[in-house]
């Protein structure tokens, strides 16, 4: 507690604050207040307040501002100002009890920069990050999210999601966001959206439950679905050519002619794979039934760092960590019963990087007995 005059002098201050400035009662009484203890940057403010307060009709008044301590130090205070007035009600001054707040508004401004710098993080975010509140209505959307729904941020904030988008209450997407908003509960989607022109886009959608309401990270996986259409479009026009050309060989010399033109066929055809498969941005492998790689596309090649060379000497195993290569036949003895499998897990780069990844194996038939062929896709973390 300090007793300041009108004249801004010290008339008393008591022990507590004497501990704090480092000073006695009899070093301080007569001193200037403001100039003594108040910071530079701080001085006119919170001289300018005291004066308000003698000259004003305020009797109370709270204010916040940084004392000079003992060494030097500088500390914030929340005061409570009261005014004093002598016997004929002429104010003579000012007591001010003040309780100190410092480490608290250390901890304000942290908390203000580490927001600051998480804002900057999700409207930088290659993912798509949008936040819808209890009323369906857009109450944070970013740069990606907002390219992905082909609209501008001003498009979309403040509205609901069926002003914007009409109709979109009867999709499996929105039942999935009603549970999550309604039970609390996360999710995770391959969403196909159709778009108001007609067209149509895949996202990788993630809804997470947060005070607001609802939380959805979203990835444009429109291209790789594309392309794994394709793939699973030409393997299966592939196993029926190699049906066909496996029923064929049995024909007598006279379907020769026609054979022949089917393997022309089939040439044209493992062509167009080829240029598929190393077009493709998912990392494909050709594995046998041991796990030897046979075929490595250009995209595996850069994902894991390894030269086709390399692969075509290698395991898949050198692909797992410790902990989960020793399960590998396990692994494989799985997928050539059940014909196919997905897995979320991790892999090791040339080096010993890690990379979280998403895995679809398929096994295919050739005339050269089973294989697995294995796609691989980069997992990004939220």
């Amino acid at each position: 507690m300090i007793a300041i005059g009108s004249d801004e002098l010290i008339a008393d201050i008591n022990r507590k604050a004497s501990e704090i400035l480092g000073c006695s009662r009899r070093e301080v009484k007569g001193k200037n207040w403001f100039d003594t203890f108040v910071p530079k940057k701080e001085k006119e403010d919170a001289r300018r307040l005291f004066h308000d307060m003698l000259t004003g009709s305020l009797r109370h008044m709270h204010t916040e501002h940084s004392l000079i301590a003992r060494k030097g130090e500088e500390l914030t205070f929340n005061f409570h100002n009261i005014l004093v007035c002598d016997e004929k009600g002429k104010t003579v001054g000012v007591i001010s009890s003040g309780d100190e707040v410092t480490e608290r508004k250390r901890k304000e401004e942290t908390l203000k920069e580490v927001e600051r710098r998480l804002q900057v993080s999700l409207d930088f975010m290659i993912e798509g990050c949008q936040i819808i509140d209890y009323d369906w209505r857009y109450v944070y959307v970013n740069e990606a999210a907002a390219e992905q729904g082909r609209k501008k941020k001003e498009e979309l904030l403040g509205y609901t999601m069926m002003q914007v988008y009409p109709g979109i209450d009867r999709t499996e997407m929105f039942n999935n966001l009603r549970n999550c908003m309604t039970n609390r509960v996360p999710h995770q989607m391959e969403n196909e959206f159709t778009f108001p022109d007609g067209s149509k886009g895949w996202f990788d959608l993630h809804m997470e439950p947060v005070p607001e309401g609802v939380l959805i990270l979203s990835a444009d996986i429109t291209k790789s679905k594309t392309i794994e259409a394709e793939l699973n479009g030409y393997r299966h026009r592939l196993e029926q050519v190699i049906a066909q050309r496996t029923a064929e060989c049995a024909i007598a010399n006279e379907e020769l002619t026609k054979k022949i033109d089917e393997a022309q066929k089939t040439e044209e055809a493992l062509k167009l794979r080829a240029t598929i498969l190393e077009n493709a941005r998912e990392a494909i492998f050709l594995i046998n039934t041991k796990g030897d790689f046979v075929y490595a596309n250009t995209a595996a090649t850069e994902a894991y760092l390894y030269s086709l060379d390399e692969f075509l000497n290698m395991n898949i195993r050198v692909l797992l960590p410790p902990k989960d290569a020793s399960s590998l036949e396990e692994l494989l003895r799985h997928i050539m019963e059940k014909r196919k499998a997905t897995l979320e897990m991790v892999h090791l780069r040339k080096g010993g990087g890690e990379m979280s990844v998403k895995v679809h194996s398929n096994v295919v038939k050739t005339m050269h007995g089973e294989f697995i062929v294995v796609v691989i896709r980069k997992m990004f973390s939220r």
